[in-house]
């Protein structure tokens, strides 16, 4: 904010803190104006544990504060000799909650809490610097833009999701912020600890911290559920109030004095992991039986709206994987992992469950089921039920008859399809062929079971998707089996889902929508049509809405660089770029291979006019793309955006000539003479990209590339012909 003096209050009598703000902190009058308002309401809060302000002035164009001058060291110093023993941080604690508290009842929110802005006193009680200041000075600046500008890196670790995502905070921000200082002063490190911001920033939003006993044991249970409710990613998950906190930390405090060790609370468990069931007989033929019996259970809690359940795809990277359950926990941010074995002997299946706390290792549940094959739906129904009821999480009624609902199975007909299922997720064209075959075997001995035209309806939409078939063809396909599907169980999510990606492919996108959401709303868990949903939601400009959807789907399958780039994409065409590079960075970070997240990261940087690194980017997606002859376009648009428009029409030339050797996009070929004001030209190759049914059309209302066509009459004639002007 500035530079602080220690000076002299003449007429009082009295040494004074004077902070000289930096020029241009306060751009106008009015904004000095609003600033002179604000600080002599600050000035009010007066609490032993919070530092006066005495008066905001202007002289010679430097503007300047008057506050109440605190002798001591920051907690921030304090902190850099290591963590503070336990007697030491809760009455600390407990004095910063109580100072908080205060100004809070009062309508004042800090919003730059830090051990920086804490100094400790002669007599050793602490004392908050600066509140309310930094709302003052960045009001009008987003978390982004400040940290990139490094005008607040200092205070990135203690700033709360919400306000990262520049939402509106409430005390709970402040709540976040004294959390991690608490971490801090019982680890001697912050939560999160990342180099570079973007980083920092991703972990803050999506990450989760070491659990403090897992750094230093000696800790009480108590204090470590505390520090950790305080920093969770949801404000309604947090203490009410920094009071709450203050007695909490008190109560700890007291505890060794009265001898009493109180009996530890249950953790709380709003999401969990199911992992990869172990396979009992070492069969490797029957690997489907036990992935089978993981997803099943995965598909089963899902609907559960109050749970957060990780999907399949980030659940099956732990596949033999030699992690410890709090580590693996960690990783996927949740509060549960539910693990065991499947066994199959001939007609006889035996499963194990236990379901264990991610913070503390202990086993919460387990169990062991035996039956006959023919009731595997029965005893899965019955694992979900007993989990939801040992986590007590809410059950709707609704849910509760869907988790009831029972009907035997067909023995080989389930066999073979569990085998489809297990198949198609390898997604090659190979395995979608392969997976169809176990699917139709499945029909043949039982074509009254619902899930296995479900699968069939996906199979097809991959088909279609893929080029594997003629779309017209694969879709008639995918829709027939998904509306049998539907009428043997229309609660059947996945057939929903597979609905609406037949109504996307046909351009019916408010019919698109409406599948999604259903199959949402019967699965939450279901990722595949959350990103269905964002990307139909920011293609039509609903980009609050896609941002969420996006944000869901990550919470259910942290590990996939897919879905990153999905969250990145959603931010991209809202004009966020910056938000976006959090997102395409980390799923470069998760598969650097992946040449999708190198030029997604690199179109943004582009945007941004870092055109050095969006080069570097752009060229290194290339290179993992196995170097696809010619140039790429988005190195097109790189050179028409940093204005060096004769490279960027050679390399236009060059990819419209390609097009009679190879595919080449003419949706591609008509966005790049849009970036270079080719107006015509741009129409005339929509119009093809029309006729080629181009996906990329879905962007025609959003693409920040089409900007410099968008005023000609021909754009929302485009628009209406594609069929988005319904959405």
């Amino acid at each position: 904010m500035g530079e602080v003096y220690r000076s002299r209050d003449l007429h009082l009598d009295r040494d004074v803190a004077v902070k000289v703000l930096l020029r241009g902190a306060l751009a106008d009058t009015p904004a000095r104006e609003r600033f002179r308002r604000e600080a002599h309401v600050l000035s009010r809060l007066t609490h032993p544990g919070v530092a006066t302000i005495f008066d905001f002035d202007t002289q010679d164009g430097v503007d300047f504060l008057v506050m109440e001058y605190v002798p001591g060291g920051t907690l921030q110093s304090r902190l850099q000799k290591g963590p503070l023993d336990l007697d030491e941080l809760t009455r600390l604690g407990a004095d910063i909650g109580d100072a908080l508290e205060a100004a809070h009842r009062l309508g004042f929110l800090h919003r730059d809490l830090k051990p920086g802005n804490v100094v400790l006193t002669a007599a050793g009680t602490p004392k908050i610097l600066d509140f309310g200041l930094a709302g003052l000075l960045h009001a009008s600046q987003t978390a982004t833009e400040l940290t990139r500008s490094g005008a607040v890196f200092g205070s990135l670790p203690y700033m709360a999701p919400e306000q990262l995502r520049g939402d509106v905070g409430d005390s709970r921000t402040d709540v976040y912020a004294f959390g991690a200082m608490l971490y801090e002063m019982a680890t001697g490190r912050r939560p999160f600890e990342k180099d570079r911001p973007e980083a920092l920033m991703f972990e803050i939003l999506h990450g989760a911290t070491h659990p403090v006993r897992s750094l230093r044991p000696e800790t009480p249970a108590e204090l470590d559920r505390l520090i950790d409710s305080c920093l969770s990613k949801h404000p309604e998950s947090r203490p009410a109030s920094a009071g709450a906190v203050s007695k909490t930390l008190r109560g700890i405090g007291e505890q060794p004095r009265r001898g009493v060790e109180q009996a530890p609370a249950r953790d709380i468990v709003r999401s969990l992991a199911v992992l990869p069931f172990d396979n009992v007989s070492r069969d490797p033929a029957q690997e489907y039986f036990a992935d089978g019996m993981t997803e099943a259970l995965i598909s089963e809690l899902a609907r559960l709206k109050a749970l957060r359940v990780i999907s399949r795809t980030s659940a099956m990277k732990y596949k033999g994987a030699q992690k410890g359950l709090p580590e693996i926990a960690r990783e996927l941010n949740v509060d549960a992992i539910l693990e065991g074995s499947a066994l199959l002997v001939g007609k006889r299946v035996r499963v194990t469950v236990q379901l264990v706390s991610a913070r503390t290792d202990e086993t919460m549940w387990a169990d062991r089921y035996d039956g006959e094959i023919e009731d595997v739906l029965d005893l899965q129904g019955r694992v979900a039920e007993t989990v939801a009821k040992e986590i007590a999480v809410q059950v709707t009624p609704r849910e509760a008859t869907q988790l009831a609902k029972r009907r035997p199975v067909n023995p080989q007909a389930h066999v073979e399809y569990l085998k489809g299922r297990h198949t198609a997720s390898a997604g090659s064209p190979q395995a979608i062929e392969l997976a169809l075959r176990h699917y139709e075997h499945a029909l043949k001995l039982d074509p009254t079971y619902a899930p296995t035209w479900a699968g069939i309806a996906y199979c097809h939409n991959v088909r279609a998707g893929r080029g594997m078939a003629q779309p017209a063809e694969a879709n008639a396909q995918a829709r027939a089996a998904a509306l049998k599907a539907l009428e043997l169980d229309d609660s059947l999510a996945e057939a929903h889902a597979a609905l609406g990606a037949v109504a996307v492919d046909e351009r019916d996108f408010p019919g698109a929508i409406r599948f999604l959401q259903r199959a949402v709303e019967l699965n939450p868990g279901l990722t595949a049509a959350h990103t269905g949903l964002g990307s139909l939601y920011y293609c039509s400009e609903r980009h609050q809405e896609a941002q969420e959807a996006m944000l869901k789907a990550l919470s259910l399958d942290p590990l996939s660089m897919l879905i990153h780039t999905c969250v990145g994409d959603a931010y991209y065409y809202a004009r966020e770029y910056e938000r976006s590079l959090v997102y395409y960075r980390k799923a470069v970070e998760l598969d650097p291979r992946f040449d999708g997240a190198h030029t997604d990261l690199a179109r943004s940087l582009e945007a941004l006019g870092r055109f050095d690194e969006s080069r570097r980017e752009y060229e290194e997606g290339r290179r993992m793309s196995g170097g696809v002859a010619g140039p790429s376009f988005g190195l097109g648009h790189l050179e028409a955006s940093s204005g060096n428009e004769a490279a960027a029409r050679r390399i236009l030339q060059e990819l419209t000539e390609a097009r009679s050797k190879r595919v080449v996009s003419a949706w591609g070929i008509a966005a790049l003479h849009a970036s270079l004001g080719d107006v015509d030209e741009a129409f005339r190759w929509l119009d093809v990209a029309l006729e080629e049914r181009a996906t990329g059309l879905m962007f025609l209302r959003v693409h920040p590339r089409l900007d410099r066509i968008r005023q000609d009459p021909r754009y929302q004639a485009l628009v209406r012909k594609v069929g988005l002007d319904t959405v």
